[in-house]
């Protein structure tokens, strides 16, 4: 046989084992992946009443209280940042807020929050927590948060960033941010629907009641 043909072919034969494995490596690597969010997302689901969990998704569906909860593996809007997003449903008609926790910067030793509405009492009148209170019961630690409720899509959204799947929140963690973002809606359902000079005390404060 012509040498050049003989080493051809096994180039050939070389560079097909290499795909064959590089195939089998990937396929390897995405079930165990998938294993790997399965473990992290399905406790999530079994919080929920009806509790659904989309592993091509990576979204777990149900009730909490009755109140229709999504929560999902998702990137951030307008980024490439991977978040842990939490959405309890409660249509209550009115307007767009949102709040952004952002961790103290080198020379500052208290968090920044950011708070966007048409109406800047409106921060007030929802008797949310402050900041490091939000950030300590989230568990936010050196990393921003967000809540924010939309009247088009009719939710209280939590968005935490994540890093790795580790990130995905526990079962204790999972609950409380649940209980939280209803006690938010509960709020934010009383406000936008009947407008009122703020009394009593946060929402907080509430939840240990």
């Amino acid at each position: 046989m012509n040498p050049y043909l003989a080493a051809g072919l096994a180039m050939c034969a070389v560079l097909f084992i290499a795909l064959a494995l590089t195939a089998y490596m990937a396929v390897y690597f995405n079930r165990r992946s998938k294993a790997d969010l399965e473990a992290a997302l399905r406790p999530l689901a079994d919080v929920l009443d009806d509790g659904t969990l989309d592993l091509d998704a990576a979204t777990v569906r149900g009730r909490f209280n009755r109140r229709l909860v999504i929560a999902m593996v998702t990137t951030a809007e307008g980024g490439p940042v991977r978040v842990f997003r939490t959405d309890v449903v409660d249509p209550a008609g009115g307007t767009k807020w949102l709040l952004v926790s952002l961790p103290p910067r080198k020379d500052q030793t208290d968090r920044t929050e950011e708070f966007e509405a048409t109406d800047p009492a409106l921060r007030a009148q929802l008797r949310l927590p402050a900041s490091a209170e939000l950030a300590r019961s989230l568990e936010a630690g050196k990393d921003w948060f967000q809540l924010e409720y939309d009247p088009d899509g009719g939710y209280v959204r939590l968005t935490k960033p994540m890093d790795t799947r580790k990130d995905i929140p526990g079962v204790d963690l999972f609950r409380s941010s649940l209980e939280l973002l209803e006690a938010v809606a509960a709020r934010n359902r009383e406000v936008q629907q009947a407008p009122a000079t703020p009394s009593g005390s946060s929402i907080g404060e509430q939840r240990d009641v």
